[in-house]
């Protein structure tokens, strides 16, 4: 009779392989190799109970979103007395192109992006006359005598105004230059 032979070793499972490598954390603990103990079984049921109130979670979130909830509430309150509302009118235009002189291009040319010799052709764009053998600049350029002449004005830029069957007016608003804003 011949020497029993050794049993050669079983290669793990292709689960215990997976759970060993698998970053889900718990897998690795509840998929080793050998036989099954009390560790696993407290792994495997922490696991699959943390499992599955997620996916309840995101069950429930999925069908609360597609019965499209919306909640409006809305607060009327009646007030005896009521002030003019503070209202914001922009215009996008910040400089009128008819106040625009030469003077303000040439002092202004960097920050508008012209070069000298296209003075002519942004004067025309503008229309303004072309004409430069008159021109001489000034020997200094004030931002905010130009912003004063060259901005809108709430005379030219409010058509009508009522409020509470009342007419009201440009005195009615107090003007606010974006150019006296820091950024």
């Amino acid at each position: 009779m011949g020497a029993p032979e050794e049993e050669a070793p079983r290669p793990p499972s292709d689960i215990t392989v997976y759970g060993a490598n698998c970053t889900l954390h718990g897998l690795s603990h509840i998929f080793l190799p050998g036989g099954v103990t009390i560790r696993r079984l407290l792994w495997a049921a922490a696991f699959s109970s943390s499992l599955s109130i997620f996916l309840y979670q995101v069950a429930d979130r999925v069908i609360e979103y597609y019965q499209y909830p919306h909640v409006t509430i809305l607060d009327e309150m009646d007030s005896p007395v009521m002030y003019f509302p503070a209202i914001t009118i922009c215009n996008y235009n910040s400089y009128r192109k008819s106040q625009i002189l030469r003077n303000d291009i040439f002092w202004m040319a960097g920050l508008l992006g012209v070069e000298q010799g296209d003075f002519d052709d942004f004067m025309a764009a503008l229309g303004q006359p072309t004409d430069n053998s008159k021109f001489f600049p000034s020997k200094s350029f004030n931002m905010l005598e130009f912003v004063q002449r060259a901005s809108h004005n709430m005379d030219e830029m409010l058509l009508d105004c009522k409020y509470r069957g009342k007419d009201c007016g440009p005195e009615n608003f107090t003007t606010v230059s974006m150019a006296s804003f820091s950024l």
